[in-house]
């Protein structure tokens, strides 16, 4: 595809999307920065994703991402494999 074609791919996806201030997550970052430093799989106490952490837990929402950091904290992350083939396994979009 070129990029004329994905743009109203694109504006379907912004469509659904909201942003929401860091500061509106305040009262969560403390307690998501611990469960971070305190993962299990993590393994370098890094809080550098306090934020996104505090955002799923807000929205009760899935992470998307490489990072094992978010394992054990309340939270389902996804690899982007992982999506793929649970996408798939549930007839949902194909993807790759």
């Amino acid at each position: 595809m070129k990029a004329p074609k994905l743009l109203p791919i694109v504006d379907r996806l912004l469509a659904d999307v909201s942003v929401v201030s860091v500061t509106s997550l305040e009262h969560l970052l403390p307690s998501s920065e611990a469960a971070l430093k305190d993962a299990v799989s993590s393994r370098n106490a890094s809080t550098n994703d306090a934020h996104v952490l505090a955002l799923a837990w807000s929205v009760d929402a899935d992470i998307w991402s490489g990072d094992r950091d978010f394992a054990g904290t309340g939270v389902a992350s996804w690899s982007t494999i992982n999506l793929i083939v649970a996408l798939a396994e549930s007839g949902g979009p194909a993807l790759g």
